[in-house]
């Protein structure tokens, strides 16, 4: 396996709230044919109420702000964080060629704020230049700063206990901290605040999605494209009529098309000359 990894590019599955790796075996089948070896991982449900409330610094923060900061709740430490730290030691570990990351929804997008901030603002592990391409798949979604968006998120965790469980303490979230903690989530998401705009980004989405607006989703990526000199960079692909997630299981030939011409690009010497979809 190890031998296999060091010899293939690796993609991280960055999983959606409530999923399991069961979930994920179609992109990890799909991958497999496009000579990728994936790492899944998945924070748990739990983690999210902290994401809902805190993230990685700012690129310019003070030490007086983070420390403000680290009192926004009272949950000691980020788990997207230590998964983005043992995801990153595991890679340089095996030294792929390069790798990518598929981003699904929002708990997705927690894990990519940390492995983003952690290659690209403390600049560790020497990483930056493997890092080849990100996918974001029914991603990022606009939940407006309110509680109401993380409980229709919610809904995805099967266990009804632990669901429920879940929606009564995201109840007692502060809404000045959640509705402070999305707009950082957002802006830092369309604007790229730690600098790897470089890396080229593909956006895969539903017309329809009840959890990832598309509106809100459009603006953001051609927000991405005029902030970039190489437009080229950002790609999108808009699904009819598939669910949150599910674009693979409801248009497979049309889903590995893309996400193959666009890994074609990433790994292009010239990428950067190559038509957008």
């Amino acid at each position: 396996m190890t031998k296999n990894c060091r010899s293939r590019p690796i993609v991280i599955l960055a999983g959606w709230l409530g999923c399991h790796p069961k979930n994920l075996q179609r992109h990890v089948q799909m991958y497999d044919r496009l000579g990728y070896t994936s790492l899944i991982r998945i924070a748990s449900p739990e983690s999210v109420l902290h994401a809902m409330v805190d993230g990685p610094p700012a690129p310019n923060t003070h030490a007086d702000d983070e420390a403000d900061g680290n009192d926004r709740n009272n949950m000691c430490s980020s788990e997207s964080e230590h998964i983005a730290i043992n995801t990153l030691q595991h890679i340089q570990k095996l030294q792929p060629p390069h790798f990518i990351i598929h981003i699904f929804s929002n708990n997705g997008c927690f894990l990519w704020e940390w492995i983003r901030y952690i290659l690209f603002h403390k600049s560790s592990y020497n990483l930056q230049d493997k890092l080849i391409g990100t996918i974001f798949d029914s991603a990022p979604a606009y939940f407006h700063g309110k509680i109401d968006g993380l409980q229709s998120a919610l809904e995805y965790v099967g266990n009804k206990e632990q669901r429920d469980n879940l929606i009564y303490l995201a109840r007692s979230l502060n809404p000045n901290l959640v509705k402070r903690r999305h707009n950082e989530f957002w802006n830092g998401l369309r604007d790229d605040i730690y600098g790897s705009g470089n890396v080229p980004q593909l956006y895969l989405y539903s017309d329809d999605d009840p959890l990832t607006n598309v509106t809100y989703l459009e603006e953001l990526i051609a927000h991405r494209r005029q902030q970039i000199s190489r437009k080229e960079r950002i790609w999108s692909h808009k699904f009819v009529s598939s669910s949150h997630c599910g674009h693979l299981k409801s248009y497979p030939a049309e889903y590995e098309h893309f996400v193959g011409n666009f890994l074609e690009f990433c790994t292009a010497t010239d990428g950067c000359k190559r038509s957008r979809l």
